[in-house]
């Protein structure tokens, strides 16, 4: 046990987390987005799927960069499969679920610092706190402690932050076999914003820093956005036995247009087949966007003819880009240069809607032709019959100028 006064022990767990989980904060990192009215909103729980094994791993000595090969024991505790989280419209509740379990005594398998946190921007401005992180909340472990802590910190400035909660001695393992980390923070301790991002993570380092594994998760909207399609005609109505070329739109509720990567509509749902054509726009015309988001997405519709009459809603799945928005220069490591995907992709759900009628009979078809085009086929028969009634009329009287005998048959 580290003999060092609790603040000073502390300062180094800091300094060795700006140097190291800086690192995590530029992978595919998390980022929540929750809105909360005067009453703080709630929802219920929420699960995302992040992916195994899909961490990067740097080598502190030689300053080089490769996908994290999961070799040592513990590597595996540090990578996020998935996050669950929820809110009481007090607190933000999350759980890291991992590959692995974790370990009560990290050093004892050779780690020397293990990080499980949760970065915090409240304002979504990427000129205050530290390049936009305005509160962090972790738990560490780390051989200057020989235990684990936990600590949320507010920052003002890339060189200047203050601690807001500090526990000692943290409970981590409640169990054996345990694969997972719970993760929460008030709101009311970050000012309860009206708005903000998170970004969870995970850093383990080994021996003097010679291996360091990193894992994080998507962008994410807190509380979760919500997904409609947009269509082109609207409302949606087929004809039995009819297919249709539409352009769809997604459409969130966080009023930002999401970016749509690929749609895949659910498979024998109904007996309406939907497709998803990315090579093909809803005009016909060769696409070459690889995204959409202010464009439509190309869509094929078809219906049979002995499907049943009514309204559909169709489940799709959407894989939506989140992008890449978290400062690079939170990231702090000497002589060190981390390259970091450029973007990241989360999936969710929305319906899409449309009517199935029968086909018109052959008197409706009548009616509907002569109301579409009556009007144009009245005036140029009326037209054709004056021209017609005019030139009668203008041979007519050049005969009887002639003095040619009119025939009467």
């Amino acid at each position: 046990m580290s003999s060092k006064p609790l603040h000073e022990s502390f300062r180094l767990d800091c300094n060795l987390l700006c140097l190291i989980t800086s690192v995590t904060l530029v992978t595919i990192n998390i980022v929540l987005y929750c809105e909360v009215d005067a009453q703080l909103q709630s929802f219920p729980r929420q699960e995302i799927t992040v992916g195994s094994r899909d961490g990067i791993q740097l080598n502190g000595t030689a300053n080089t960069q490769t996908k994290a090969d999961y070799k040592d024991r513990l590597d595996k505790s540090s990578d996020i499969e998935k996050v669950t989280y929820f809110s009481d419209g007090k607190s933000l509740n999350a759980t890291l679920w991992l590959g692995d379990n974790v370990t009560k005594n990290p050093s004892a398998e050779g780690a020397n610092t293990v990080v499980y946190g949760v970065l915090i921007d409240v304002d979504n401005n990427p000129t205050t706190g530290k390049f936009g992180v305005d509160y962090q909340k972790e738990i560490q472990w780390t051989n200057e402690t020989q235990q684990w802590n936990s600590f949320l910190a507010e920052y003002s400035s890339p060189n200047h932050f203050r601690i807001l909660e500090l526990q000692r001695n943290e409970s981590v393992v409640f169990e054996e076999d345990q694969k997972y980390i719970p993760l929460s923070f008030h709101l009311d301790s970050i000012t309860s914003p009206q708005k903000y991002k998170v970004l969870y993570y995970t850093v383990l380092a080994y021996g003097n820093n010679s291996k360091i594994v990193v894992d994080l998760t998507g962008w994410l909207d807190i509380p979760p956005a919500t997904y409609t399609f947009s269509t082109l005609p609207s409302p949606l109505i087929i004809k039995q036995g009819e297919k249709m070329d539409i352009g769809v739109q997604l459409k969130s509720s966080s009023g930002v247009p999401p970016n749509a990567i690929a749609f895949i509509p659910s498979e024998n749902y109904s007996s309406i087949k939907v497709t998803f054509n990315p090579n093909r726009s809803s005009n016909g015309s060769s696409a070459s966007s690889t995204s959409f988001g202010i464009a439509p997405a190309p869509f094929a519709i078809v219906v049979p003819k002995e499907a049943q009459v009514g309204q559909y809603s169709i489940p799709v799945m959407v894989n939506i880009s989140s992008g890449s928005l978290f400062p690079s220069k939170f990231i702090n490591l000497l002589n060190f240069n981390l390259s970091v995907p450029s973007q990241g992709y989360i999936s969710k759900q929305a319906n899409l809607s449309l009517s199935v009628i029968k086909p018109p009979t052959m008197a409706e078809q009548v009616k509907e032709f002569w109301s579409a085009y009556g009007a144009l086929i009245s005036l140029m028969g009326a037209g054709f019959a004056g021209a017609l009634s005019t030139y009668l009329f203008d041979y007519l009287k050049n005969r009887k100028k002639s003095g040619a005998p009119i025939d009467k048959k």
